[in-house]
């Protein structure tokens, strides 16, 4: 299993900012915030700083990009295409800087207070889908009737597999399904695959390299 790219990593972290020393004057702190990590956009007007949502964009920390911070009212959501650990490490440094800087607190509301994402972009040494040729009468099927309905002539091969929990049973956060599919527009014989979980970054190779083990 070989790590190709990663398309995107993103957490979502809730908890609250309280200030002890009263009201902050946020054109100050986001100005503060802006050139701290080099954002290239970030809320100015009243009606950004005062909305339930507030957005900085293309930052930078520790060498790597940060593609979105958002910031709501009950905490904030980080996305960048580099590894998730990167990610909990500007989340501690924006935090503590907060925490040291501007006399701020940070208030934990949920018990379950974190979520990861993950999207990868990788090629494995073999095709792991040939376990799934059970379903090789259904692929013939649908082949049939295309040709049958269209008179088109081709061949279907195994795609991909998602595994979800059921949302409806889950009241917190919601973690997003386990992916792992075909790339898109890329010979099917690369096996290079397009892969989600709602995991920190090192937990979803793992499982990948796990998953090329059992068959």
């Amino acid at each position: 299993m070989k790590l190709l790219a990663i398309e995107m990593s993103r957490v979502t972290a809730l908890f609250r900012l309280t200030r002890r020393s009263g009201q902050p004057y946020m054109p100050h702190i986001v100005a503060q915030v802006e050139e701290r990590y080099r954002f290239g956009s970030a809320p100015h007007s009243i009606e950004e700083l005062g909305g339930n949502r507030a957005e900085f964009g293309h930052g930078l920390f520790n060498g790597n990009a940060i593609e979105a911070l958002e910031i709501y009212n009950d905490g904030i959501i980080v996305t960048s295409r580099s590894d998730t650990n990167f990610i909990d490490e500007f989340i501690v440094d924006l935090t503590a800087w907060l925490e040291s800087e501007h006399d701020y607190c940070m208030i934990e509301t949920h018990t379950v207070s974190k979520m990861y994402e993950s999207i990868l972009l990788v090629e494995t040494d073999r095709d792991i889908f040939q376990p799934l040729d059970t379903y090789s009468k259904i692929f013939r099927m649908i082949e049939k009737a295309l040709q049958d309905s269209c008179g088109l002539e081709i061949a279907y091969q195994n795609f991909g597999f998602a595994l979800s929990a059921d949302q409806t049973r889950n009241s917190a956060l919601k973690p997003i399904p386990f992916r792992f599919e075909r790339k898109e527009g890329i010979d099917f014989s690369r096996h290079n695959f397009f892969t989600t979980a709602p995991l920190k970054t090192k937990q979803h190779l793992e499982i990948l390299s796990r998953l090329e083990q059992l068959w």
